[in-house]
């Protein structure tokens, strides 16, 4: 169970929940959450790394309730980490669905990660957490206007929003990507933070062969997973070359993808 912590101001502070969604069966490389790295799955190293965050209360890994996603769940649970399956194609529902156990208050928060970026950094996470509990916002993002690199993408929302969203979002793009409908509906307050880009065309995801090699060739250069971004940049400035491995593919391609099947429905 989430503590609850009292604020010198006698006020409660908000919960905040980090929600990991992650599945094996992914169209572009199948399996590639459980590839191994340094002979770990990659997302463990991811959660590892999320696991640092100084503001997460609870972190879950969320996937689907298919057998394609067993193996997945158990090395989850295996690892102690929680997990919750549902809805394969409706993540959105998945999302709601997972944290109805904790009883949340409309202004409680929601971290919203995907399970392909086995290089974010814990500071990055709070850096937007913080920034969110600073402002009157309903949603905030480090990745709209992208600040880092593709694999530091960050989203930051209260429950109230999820909810709002769950109850009336129809479109496939929103049910399948959580947020266009809260980003897009103008029923709440967007902000994007707001800071000086670093490298926000650096590719730091996993979505094909050449995405992991990359990412395979970082995690061999340290020898483990307790580097920061800063380590990362310095590591790549010296090997830019590395850069050029998976330069070509497209950010954000399976929301373009989710756009073009709605369009095909018409």
């Amino acid at each position: 169970m989430l503590l609850y912590i009292i604020l010198q101001s006698g006020k409660m502070r908000r919960k905040v929940i980090g929600i990991v969604q992650a599945r094996s069966d992914s169209s572009r490389l199948p399996g590639k959450v459980l590839k191994l790295i340094l002979n770990k799955p990659m997302i463990i190293h991811q959660l590892e790394r999320t696991n640092k965050s100084s503001l997460l209360d609870e972190l879950i890994l969320i996937t689907s309730d298919e057998k394609s996603d067993d193996t997945l769940a158990a090395i989850i649970s295996d690892n102690s980490y929680n997990i919750f399956r549902g809805d394969k194609q409706n993540v959105l529902k998945r999302f709601y669905d997972s944290i109805q156990y904790l009883n949340l208050d409309n202004n409680d928060i929601i971290v919203r990660l995907t399970g392909d970026c086995p290089l974010h950094d814990a500071k990055i996470i709070d850096e937007s957490i913080s920034e969110f509990q600073k402002i009157k916002v309903d949603y905030l993002a480090n990745c709209i206007n992208p600040i880092y690199p593709d694999g530091l993408d960050v989203e930051v929302f209260n429950y109230k929003a999820l909810k709002y969203a769950y109850f009336n979002a129809t479109k496939i793009s929103d049910l399948e990507h959580v947020t266009p409908y809260i980003r897009n509906s103008k029923k709440f307050i967007t902000y994007n933070l707001r800071k000086k880009a670093i490298h926000p065309n650096w590719r730091l995801t996993v979505d094909e062969e050449n995405d992991l090699e990359l990412i395979e060739k970082i995690y061999t250069h340290f020898n483990h997973n307790n580097f920061s971004f800063n380590d990362i940049i310095n590591f790549l400035k010296k090997n830019t070359e590395l850069l050029s491995l998976n330069s070509t593919i497209q950010r954000n391609e399976g929301y373009k993808k989710s756009l073009e099947k709605e369009s095909n429905a018409r």
